[in-house]
């Protein structure tokens, strides 16, 4: 969800840009550009499709969102001579590390569960489960290995939609910002 938000305000902003300093939109050459969708295939269709992610076991799940993890940091990594791709790389990196680190799953405390779904019983047993079809797997806050790397932000509660995310989200998101915003820079020349 930040990332979609960090993205369309990323080409908001350099369209704004573009349009108000006159200036052409440029065109970016990224290597291995598959590697996104070969990774983040297998997330949609796990993690977002409930009738596939129903289908498949625990323990594949956490392998399709290790292995999809390791493609988005080796793209980032190939990829660092672009603006914003280191941020994109420390941002896979991180992710990468709390989820390897947390049994192939990215950990939320019972905490940050009760404040996304604020209606939940106090007493409904959170601890040791994966919370719902989501890449979440719920430790009690002693048990979470990096965890100010897990899933431990959230929206304002004034937010109609309430949504966890990570310090390595954050960094991806500005990552996509800042490698959007470069789209409208001065330079009339393609980014390579």
């Amino acid at each position: 969800m930040i990332l979609l938000v960090a993205v369309a305000a990323g080409l908001l902003a350099t369209i704004l840009r573009s349009r108000l300093t006159g200036r052409p939109l440029k065109t970016i050459q990224l290597k291995f550009g598959w590697l996104v969708f070969v990774a983040v295939l297998p997330q949609i269709l796990v993690f977002q499709i409930p009738a596939v992610g129903r289908l498949i076991s625990e323990d594949v799940a956490a392998v399709v969102l290790v292995s999809s993890q390791v493609l988005l940091f080796g793209f980032a990594t190939i990829n660092m001579k672009r603006p914003g791709f280191w941020l994109l790389a420390l941002g896979s990196l991180a992710n990468l590390l709390v989820i390897v680190f947390n049994g192939g799953w990215m950990p939320i405390s019972p905490g940050i569960v009760h404040r996304i779904i604020p209606d939940l019983p106090s007493d409904f047993p959170l601890v040791g489960r994966r919370l719902g079809l989501s890449k979440d797997w719920i430790y009690a806050d002693p048990d979470i290995r990096f965890p100010w790397l897990s899933d431990r932000f959230t929206l304002p509660d004034w937010s109609p939609y309430q949504v966890a995310f990570s310090f390595g989200d954050i960094l991806i998101a500005l990552g996509a910002i800042w490698l959007l915003w470069s789209l409208s820079d001065p330079e009339n020349k393609e980014i390579k």
